[in-house]
C-alpha cells in the first residue's frame, strides 16, 4: 500500500494494471548507461517504466488522502476479479491496456467493470472497442463531418492501382495503438511499394492494413479532460527534425519507444504548440471536442490530428485513457494548464465516483432507511 498522507478520505482506489514478463524499460534501467549505437558519444535517455509510472499515481493518490492499493493482474482473469473482491473498492483507477497479448481486449477489462457494478476511470467499453479499430473510428467521424484523411481498408491481397487517393500514403495497421506497426517505410509513394507494405501488415500483425493520404504537416495533439463539460488542454506539437532525404516525418513507434533508435531523439515536444493562430486553434479544439463526443469518450482522451499546408485540420485517431506518465504528452498538457500531477489523477477518480458506488461494498446505515448507499459528490 502506498504511504498515505494528507487528510484522509472514506474512499478506497484500486489501481489495476497488466504487466506479462519484464519490462524491456526496466531491463535498460538495471543495465545501465548505455552508449547509442548510432552516436557512441550519447548514452540512451532514461526512460520511465510501467512499476514506476503505477507507483507515481498511487503515491499522488495516497498523498490525496485515498486509501490505495494497486495490483498487477498479469494477464490472469482470477487475480483482476479476486483483486475487487478483496479490496472492494469505490473506484477502480484502470490501467489495463491489452489482455491475452491483445490490445482488442482492452474493452472486454472493462466490460466486466461494468458486470462488477464497480466505477472506474476512463473510457468505457465502446469507446475503447470503436477507437481501437481505426477503420471504424474514421468510418464514423467521417459520417459525422469530421475531416480525416481519405482512407481505404485492405482485408487481403491484391491491391487494386484504382485506389481513390493521391500518393504518398501511410499505411497502418487497423488495429494497433501506440504506433504499432509504424516504422520508417509506412508512408509510400507508388503502388508497388503499397502492395508489399499492406502485404507485410496482414502477415505480421494479422489484421487488415489501413492505407490513408499521408499528411506532410504540423502534428498536433489535443488532450481533453472532463465530461460536464470537458476541456481542452493546451495544444502539444511534434516538431520534427530535417531527414537527411527529405522523406516522411511520422511518429513511428522507435520514436516512441526505442530509447536506443535515432527516430526516439528526432522530434521536439512544445507546450502550448508555437506559432498557432487564434483561429486555428480553435477550430482544431471544436474539432477535437467534436471527436471526443462523438466516439464515446469519458474523463480523459487524447486526439492526433494533422494540419496541410492550407490550414486544414484532420483527425489521425481517438485515444482514450493515454499514457498517464509526467513526462509524456498527457500530462505535460494538464500541467501546462496549471494542474499539478497530483491534481489530475484525483481528477480522474473523482470523475469516476460520480458515476456511483461500487456494488460489491457493504452499505453503511446513514440514519435513513437501511441499505441506501451515502451520498458522493466529486471534489
Amino acid at each position: 500500500m502506498a504511504r498515505r498522507r494528507g487528510k484522509k478520505r472514506d474512499e478506497r482506489v484500486l489501481l489495476l494494471w497488466n504487466q506479462v514478463g519484464k519490462d524491456e524499460f526496466e531491463t535498460l534501467a538495471e543495465a545501465g548507461p548505455q552508449a547509442l549505437a548510432w552516436d557512441p558519444s550519447r548514452n540512451a535517455t532514461e526512460v520511465t517504466t510501467v512499476k514506476e509510472e503505477i507507483d507515481a499515481i498511487a503515491e499522488a493518490l495516497a498523498g490525496a488522502g485515498f486509501g490505495t492499493r494497486s495490483v498487477n493482474i498479469a494477464d490472469d482473469l482470477d487475480t483482476l476479479i479476486a483483486a475487487i473482491r478483496k479490496y472492494k473498492p469505490d473506484v477502480v483507477f484502470n490501467l489495463v491496456e491489452f489482455f491475452n497479448d491483445q490490445a482488442t481486449q482492452e474493452a472486454y477489462v472493462a466490460g466486466l467493470y461494468e458486470m462488477l457494478g464497480v466505477p472506474y476511470t476512463g473510457a468505457g467499453p465502446l469507446a475503447l472497442m470503436t477507437c481501437q479499430r481505426k477503420f471504424r473510428t474514421k468510418v464514423l467521424l467521417e459520417s459525422q463531418g469530421v475531416p480525416t484523411p481519405a482512407f481505404r481498408r485492405f482485408d487481403e491481397l491484391p491491391v487494386s492501382r484504382d485506389l481513390g487517393i493521391k500518393y504518398p500514403v501511410i499505411v497502418k495497421p487497423a488495429r494497433e495503438d501506440a504506433s504499432g506497426g509504424i516504422h520508417a517505410d509506412a508512408v509510400v509513394n507508388d503502388h508497388e511499394a503499397l502492395v508489399e507494405r499492406v502485404r507485410r501488415v496482414l502477415e505480421d500483425h494479422e489484421q487488415p492494413a489501413l492505407v490513408e493520404r499521408y499528411i506532410p504537416g504540423r502534428e498536433i495533439h489535443v488532450a481533453i479532460l472532463g465530461n460536464s463539460p470537458p476541456v481542452v488542454l493546451p495544444l502539444l506539437e511534434f516538431e520534427f527534425e530535417e531527414t537527411d532525404d527529405g522523406g516522411p516525418q511520422i511518429l513511428t513507434y522507435e520514436a516512441k519507444w526505442d530509447p536506443t533508435s535515432p527516430d526516439f531523439y528526432a522530434t521536439d515536444v512544445q507546450v502550448p504548440a508555437r506559432r498557432m493562430p487564434k483561429r486555428l486553434g480553435a477550430k482544431i479544439e471544436r474539432i477535437a471536442l467534436a471527436a471526443y463526443a462523438i466516439t464515446g469518450c469519458r474523463d480523459y482522451a487524447r486526439v492526433d490530428m494533422r494540419i496541410d499546408e492550407d490550414g486544414n485540420p484532420f483527425v489521425l485517431e481517438v485515444n482514450p485513457n493515454p499514457d498517464l506518465a509526467d513526462d509524456v504528452g498527457f500530462m505535460l498538457c494538464a500541467q501546462k494548464s496549471g494542474r499539478s500531477f497530483q491534481r489530475t489523477v484525483v481528477e480522474l477518480v473523482e470523475m469516476a465516483l460520480t458515476r456511483g458506488p461500487s456494488r460489491l461494498r457493504p452499505r453503511r446505515r446513514t440514519g435513513g432507511r437501511a441499505g441506501w448507499p451515502r451520498a458522493r459528490t466529486a471534489g
